[in-house]
């Protein structure tokens, strides 16, 4: 739009103003003059005439020879310095890079220009493919870039770009893979069958197998080909298994839960913000067990065993010094006394929370304003029926709703084969019904955790918990991208992210 604007102010401008130099209208229009061609003439007197005797030579000839000559020649001094520069002129030099001191996938190159211009980084992996950092005003001068998204242990060539020339540097050498981190295998993959913009995966993973065990855990991204391309670990054994991308959409935040490894009822936990190469803040999340959100204004919400009340939904907005508590399993679930969930999701059309909850395989929709349990379904006496009755969730995980209004989650099957699936439901509240729309059958059993997100094209994630996979599944159930790890290794929440760029640090 700026640049739409922009060209219709010019024009509107070059239209009304012009060069004033080349055109001087009043001096064009002040050497006509009327007055001397009519000044002698009369037009009245008698029958006799009137011979005009007046004497009066009328000497006062018009001598004016506007002698006003525009002698303007445009003078202006500006000599407007501030044009396009030649860039086959800019000299590049002193290209250079480095690893990052921690995170040996991230790297930061250098080089230096003699003046100033837009230039990028372009950089490849893999033959014929490149990516690119953003467009930046590089100064006269040594200049620094970070590049992400090179998968550990892996070779790039790289070139500064400014405009159509370009500049090699020595190829980089990422580090090595961090000890420890456990690498996924690709199992399927059909590229045309994806969002262009689903580029790379968030999620973690127990380094340890065993399912719902003590570890360490590692927040981690990979590439579509199931390289990864960054990690770090949480200390101390703690649990993350909710990583997530911001809503702001420029940062990272990862659980540090001490519920399970210190036992402690997560009084130590916390929420970390971090850019890709580097720390933002620690924020405390006492009673943290499981998940957490962000909403869009910056509150962080978490189901809390630290708070009372059973399980207490507990907020913390931005700024604030305490938690708020939203509600509570004791005083606003009927028919509940205690309660340890495994999901929360935030409806900002509804301002309300789907709560998701392990110990009675049930979820219930919390007003945000109110504290009202505004329904139920599950096992809790006086919730939704299903239809058909069959497909009843247990065990459920990952609830969400989807832009159409449906709710999604992942559930043991109630009967049958112990494999782990999709269900999609449409909520009828008048009648008090959640009816199946959708299912979807991973083939593969996670005792314990897992999620189901809808995509923008219409295809679904399966995160398959401590089944050790992740799955992107068509509308017909067509499986179009797989990655698998060894063993019953727990995974976290997962997401798919457009833009590394968008999440290193300013």
């Amino acid at each position: 739009m700026r640049i739409v604007w922009g060209a219709v102010l010019a024009t509107m401008v070059a239209a009304c103003g012009g060069d004033k130099g080349s055109t001087d209208s009043g001096d064009a229009t002040g050497t006509t003059t009327t007055g001397s061609a009519t000044a002698g003439t009369a037009t009245g007197g008698g029958s006799g005439g009137d011979a005009d005797t007046d004497a009066d030579a009328d000497t006062d000839a018009d001598t004016d020879a506007d002698t006003d000559a525009d002698t303007d020649a445009d003078t202006d001094t500006d000599t407007d310095t501030d044009t396009d520069t030649d860039v086959d002129a800019v000299t590049i030099s002193d290209l250079g890079w480095e690893l990052h001191p921690d995170l040996s996938s991230v790297v930061y190159v250098t080089w230096t220009q003699d003046v100033a211009t837009d230039a990028h980084i372009e950089f490849s992996v893999d033959d014929g493919i490149w990516m690119s950092s953003p467009v930046k005003r590089a100064s006269a001068g040594e200049n620094r870039q970070v590049l992400v998204g090179i998968p550990y242990s892996h070779d790039a060539i790289w070139r500064v770009v400014v405009g159509d020339r370009v500049v090699y540097g020595d190829e980089i050498s990422t580090g090595p893979l961090p000890g420890g981190l456990p690498l996924p295998t690709l199992r399927a993959s059909e590229p045309s069958k994806w969002a262009s913009d689903d580029v790379w995966f968030l999620s973690s993973i127990n380094q340890n197998d065993g399912g719902w065990t003590g570890g360490t855990y590692w927040t981690f991204i990979t590439d579509r080909q199931g390289r990864m391309v960054w990690a770090r670990s949480a200390p101390a054994r703690h649990w993350t298994l909710f990583a997530q991308v911001s809503q702001t959409g420029d940062h990272i935040l990862w659980d540090e839960a001490t519920y399970w490894s210190d036992w402690d009822a997560g009084r130590g936990s916390k929420i970390h913000r971090t850019y890709l190469d580097e720390h933002i803040e620690t924020i405390s999340a006492p009673g943290l067990h499981h998940a957490f959100i962000e909403l869009p204004d910056g509150t962080l919400a978490w189901g809390s065993q630290a708070h009372g009340g059973g399980e207490a939904l507990a907020e913390l907005a931005p700024g604030a010094a305490e938690e708020t508590i939203i509600w509570t399993c004791a005083a606003d679930w009927p028919g509940v006394s205690d309660c340890e969930s495994n999901c929360l999701y935030y409806d900002e059309t509804r301002n309300t929370y789907l709560y998701s909850f392990y110990t009675n395989s049930s979820v219930v929709e919390v007003d945000r304003a109110t504290g009202e349990s505004l329904w139920w379904a599950g096992t809790v006496p006086g919730g939704l029926s299903f239809d058909p009755p069959s497909s009843q969730f247990t065990w459920q995980h990952g609830i969400s709703w989807t832009d159409s209004r449906t709710i999604l989650l992942s559930s043991h099957a109630l009967a049958g084969p112990a494999t782990t699936l999709v269900r999609e439901y449409e909520l009828d509240e008048e009648e008090g019904v959640l009816s199946q729309v959708w299912m979807h059958d991973s083939i593969v059993h996670a005792e314990t955790n897992g999620q189901a997100w809808r995509l923008n094209n219409g295809n679904t994630l399966h995160v398959i918990g401590s089944g050790a996979a992740v799955k992107e599944i068509t509308p017909d159930n067509e499986e179009v991208w797989a990655l698998t790890w060894e063993s019953d290794r727990l995974l976290g929440q997962g997401e798919f992210v457009e833009d590394l760029f968008a999440l290193v640090a300013p």
